[in-house]
């Protein structure tokens, strides 16, 4: 098992293919109350690290997938997550929902069979649902609950002050930059999130799915690079604007995926609701209006 100690009893566990989705990386903590951030690290390794430590606690930093399809290993410890983003874990069905693909369809069904086959997914226990400003008293550390919606809504990093650490999960320092494909996603959410982290005190930062960064400023100028993929985004997408665009014409840009991976009908719908939501936040800001389904930019 390939611990890698950042700071006293604080472990990085990277997950397979360096935390690269289906994967994500886990953080452990070994102290009196032994506790794991996320279970997404793959089958293999959580099943050697459920059988090396006593896991205490397991804290997840949010309901998708790709931190949660282990949780099952861990069948000593109390699972825990914010109160928001606890039905779907407990639910796969739930999960499902959240992705907003129309019911009875096939990509409805593709999408299911993903997360129970390829995954393995499965209902989970959530045994403590925490909000923003909980606190875990683990003997000598103190792990501090910081809710950061936006990727989901019940999204949360975990801070360890002592350390001057932070767990940023899906606040990832992507060079793809943020995602909220999700129905309870939400943009304005994510800005502020990322503005709410950048007021921490911190020197350490580990994500989800990229190393480990070190240093307040290098750390504070990846965040700035990850937000301003949500304004850029947004130019490209009020440049196209300029004549009426409705959003059949609108999706098949790619301006956030750029190329669809396969299956390409799922990553067309992630892209889809992604610039709703952007178009939702537009006409709000009074930059696009929105005429019997076409909208226009207004500058």
């Amino acid at each position: 098992m390939n611990y890698i100690e950042i700071a006293n009893k604080i472990f990085f566990i990277p997950g397979e293919k360096d935390g690269r989705y289906p994967a994500s990386n886990s953080l452990f903590i070994d102290d009196e109350i032994k506790v794991l951030i996320d279970t997404g690290m793959g089958p293999k390794l959580a099943a050697e690290l459920a059988k090396e430590k006593k896991i205490d606690l397991v804290l997840i930093s949010h309901g998708h997938e790709d931190h949660i399809a282990c949780n099952y290993f861990f069948e000593a410890a109390k699972i825990c997550c914010h109160k928001l983003d606890a039905p779907a874990i407990r639910s796969v069905e739930k999960l499902t929902e959240l992705y907003g693909l129309p019911p009875g369809t096939e990509l409805e069904k593709s999408i299911d069979l993903y997360l129970r086959d390829f995954f393995g997914l499965k209902d989970s226990r959530v045994d403590l649902e925490f909000g923003n400003g909980y606190v875990f008293d683990l003997g000598s550390i103190k792990l501090n609950v910081v809710h950061t919606p936006g990727h989901s809504a019940g999204h949360c990093c975990f801070s360890v002050p002592s350390e001057r650490l932070i767990f940023l999960a899906d606040i990832d320092l992507s060079t793809f930059g943020p995602w909220y494909g999700c129905m309870d996603s939400d943009v304005d959410q994510f800005i502020t999130s990322i503005e709410n982290i950048k007021g921490l005190d911190f020197e350490v930062a580990i994500s989800s799915h990229k190393p480990i960064t070190y240093g307040r400023e290098t750390i504070n100028e990846k965040l700035d690079v990850y937000l301003n993929k949500i304004f850029e985004r947004e130019k490209k997408l009020i440049d196209f604007l300029s004549e009426g665009r409705t959003i059949q014409e609108i999706v098949p840009q790619a301006f956030i995926y750029k190329k669809f991976p396969e299956p390409k009908g799922i990553y067309e719908h992630f892209e889809k609701i992604m610039i709703e939501k952007h178009l939702e936040r537009l006409v709000r800001k009074n930059l696009v209006t929105r005429t019997n389904g076409s909208f226009k930019s207004l500058r």
